[in-house]
């Protein structure tokens, strides 16, 4: 499988290996109907034709400086592997707060991409280390949950940290960890599954607004059994986007500044009240990359 020139080749074969060693023994979980999807739900088979276009260069920071808070396992009570906060500097204001977990056979380096952009614009994020690094999505999002209550109420951003608005993000086994987490919790608002890995597909308990990115070449978690079956599965959420890139299973880790963006935005427009943002989400952008999109704009 071709890896991402922008990450370690090393890393990336062996988080890949164990997560294709997981598929092979939870294969009997990846097959199954789909459920409807949401209402008022547009969507396009190939590139779009309408949507942002974005430049292959330009600033993607937002206007926050970022300071971070590294965190120990005795820190946090053993009910995870310690962690790294993002947060603004600014304390002038309360931010929400998300947590973002890596997949089978990976630590938070995984996603740690993620805190510093999502912090620059007013986020308080918190990437994790999970217990053990085979601990399956249900685990993960169970700690996720810890993640996010730790973070809100005893972390250095803890003073500028909303504990009611509340979102999630995960690659791999994280994704579904994601899924699992706000399907247990309705103070998450929002949740960005990349190219996420489960062995279950109904989602109905899932409220938070949800995108969903998934690669096209994924052959760890193809996206006819997973991202796509679980946005089909989103059936109580009533705002919900599916974006299919090419590439494959490690399409957004390291996110591209299309990734970005879009992730960014939705955060941005369901945790952070910023409806402007929306105007990054619909209509879905139109990349070459974009094999697929689908999605319930206009966003409420």
């Amino acid at each position: 499988m071709p890896r991402a020139a922008s990450a370690p080749t090393r890393y990336r074969r062996l988080g890949c290996a164990v997560v294709a060693s997981a598929v092979l023994l939870l294969g009997a979980g990846c097959s199954g109907g789909s459920p409807p999807g949401g209402p008022r739900e547009s969507g396009q088979g190939g590139p779009s034709s309408a949507g942002p276009s974005y430049p292959p260069t330009g600033p993607l920071e937002g206007p926050y400086d970022v300071r971070t808070q590294r965190v120990g396992q005795d820190d946090v009570d053993g009910k995870f592997r310690g962690g790294t906060v993002y947060y603004p500097a600014d304390g002038s204001r309360d931010y929400g707060v998300i947590a973002a977990s890596p997949g089978l056979g990976a630590d938070q380096s995984m996603v740690q991409a993620y805190g510093a952009l999502l912090a620059s614009h007013g986020f308080v994020l918190i990437t994790f280390d999970t217990k053990t690094p085979e601990d399956t999505p249900a685990q993960r999002g169970r700690q996720m949950l810890h993640a996010l209550d730790w973070t809100a109420e005893h972390s250095a951003a803890a003073d500028r940290a909303d504990p009611d608005r509340l979102g999630v993000m995960g690659h791999s086994m994280g994704g579904g960890a994601a899924l699992h987490a706000a399907s247990r919790e309705p103070r998450i608002k929002a949740a960005v599954p990349l190219t996420p890995y489960a062995g279950k597909r109904d989602w109905s308990g899932v409220s938070a607004a949800t995108l969903v990115v998934s690669g096209s070449d994924d052959e760890v978690a193809p996206p006819s059994g997973h991202a796509r079956a679980f946005y089909d599965g989103l059936g109580d959420a009533k705002e919900k986007a599916y974006l299919e890139l090419k590439g494959d299973h490690f399409v957004a880790t390291p996110p591209d500044r299309l990734v970005s963006r879009q992730t960014v935005a939705w955060f941005k427009h369901f945790l952070g009240g910023d409806k402007a943002a929306g105007e990054d989400l619909c209509p879905a952008p139109r990349e070459e990359r974009v094999v697929a999109s689908r999605d319930t704009c206009p966003y409420g």
